[in-house]
């Protein structure tokens, strides 16, 4: 008898405190606890059931502490939902290590909370998506220094 849960495999580059970037292997669920449909790396790193999370690097199982995750870059994400009124904010982030992330946030909200002060503030969301050329990241609140709307 089988009791494991299908994952889904998901290839990310993971910067953590005081280390340099590696690539680890995320497993993300069939499901999500916060919406309908599959886990997405959001609500894998912004759901508040885990402290740590399961991943692979270089062969090698870990646990890692959410705390302790600068930045996970991930493949370019599409737009978030078509219908939605999406808003983008170009945006620099400067992290607490003093290197610099750029790119567009992207956020869906009411146009009365539609500035990244209210993204940065959200005290739901321990990591803000970023966007730039090619790649999503994710960034920690925590390890964010300053950030300079464009």
């Amino acid at each position: 008898m089988n009791y494991q849960v299908p994952m889904q495999e998901v290839s990310a580059v993971v910067a953590l405190a005081g280390c340099e970037p590696e690539e680890h292997f995320v497993y993300l669920a069939p499901y999500s606890d916060l919406r309908d449909g599959p886990e997405t790396m959001t609500d894998y790193l912004n759901g508040r059931r885990r402290r740590f999370f399961p991943m692979v690097a270089a062969g090698v199982a870990k646990m890692v502490n959410r705390d302790q995750i600068l930045w996970l870059r991930y493949e370019k994400l599409a737009e978030l939902d078509p219908d939605a009124t999406l808003i983008e904010r170009m945006t620099i982030v400067e992290l607490t290590d003093g290197s610099r992330i750029e790119g567009t946030i992207p956020f869906d909200r009411p146009r009365e909370q539609a500035r990244v002060s209210d993204v940065l503030n959200d005290a739901n969301e321990g990591f803000i998506r970023l966007d730039d050329e090619e790649e999503t990241y994710f960034i920690n609140k925590d390890f964010i220094r300053l950030v300079i709307p464009r």
